[in-house]
């Protein structure tokens, strides 16, 4: 019988981290998908991007809004609402995913096992992803080892899995994101204080758009 209670408050204990946290807001909130297009006379480029609180949409906008003021023809297109036979007839492709625990998103994440082939067929790839360890970074110093932390542990590994999109990559970055306790499962929530990561708002525009003005060089 004592077996059989810790068995159960085992159980008990796992469904607590894996069920949502009040206000959990994983493709809940219309207004975390964000989309947009605009047409313009330079090339076409494709930012998809996966986000579970709406802050990597709203860095993905940020970066929509840079190129079109550039003169690119650009969609911005929430990852599950992407086409993928549509990839192949793009100049550049940009992807995005925040970084909760280690992994990238299961959007981006199948996208990028599913479709490679057709990611590989555009001829200039970007990816960036949204992580709280750069937040204390004021300025765009990608010398910092938190920053190079980051490439190490969250970038890198996922573009090496896919040698034939790594040698299409003209760019890579890493972007100060941003979440609430209250919008975390409860197991992310656990980590997140655990090692004291303070919620909040840390995206920085000035670093965005800067990235964003060297991927428009780069992409035309």
């Amino acid at each position: 019988m004592k077996k059989k209670f810790s068995v159960l408050c085992l159980l008990l204990a796992l469904v607590a981290l894996l069920l949502p946290a009040p206000g959990y807001c994983y493709r809940e909130k219309p207004g975390d998908v964000i989309q947009d297009n605009c047409a313009n006379s330079g090339k076409k480029i494709l930012i998809t991007y996966d986000t579970e609180h709406g802050s990597t949409a709203k860095v993905a906008k940020e970066i929509f809004d840079d190129l079109c003021s550039d003169n690119f023809t650009v969609d911005l297109v929430f990852v599950e609402n992407l086409d993928p036979a549509k990839i192949a007839d793009y100049d550049g492709i940009v992807i995005g995913s925040p970084i909760y625990n280690g992994p990238w998103l299961p959007g981006i994440t199948k996208l990028l096992k599913r479709h490679h082939d057709q990611i590989a067929q555009v001829p200039k790839a970007a990816f960036f992803i949204t992580c709280t360890t750069v937040r204390d970074l004021a300025t765009d110093d990608e010398s910092a080892a938190t920053y190079q932390e980051a490439l190490k542990y969250f970038m890198n590994p996922e573009l090496d899995k896919y040698p034939d999109i790594k040698s299409k990559t003209v760019s890579t970055k890493v972007l100060a994101g941003g979440f609430q306790y209250s919008e975390l499962y409860p197991f992310q929530r656990f980590m997140m204080h655990l090692f004291k990561f303070p919620q909040g708002d840390f995206r920085k525009s000035a670093i965005i758009d800067a990235w964003a003005d060297d991927l428009a060089d780069k992409f035309k």
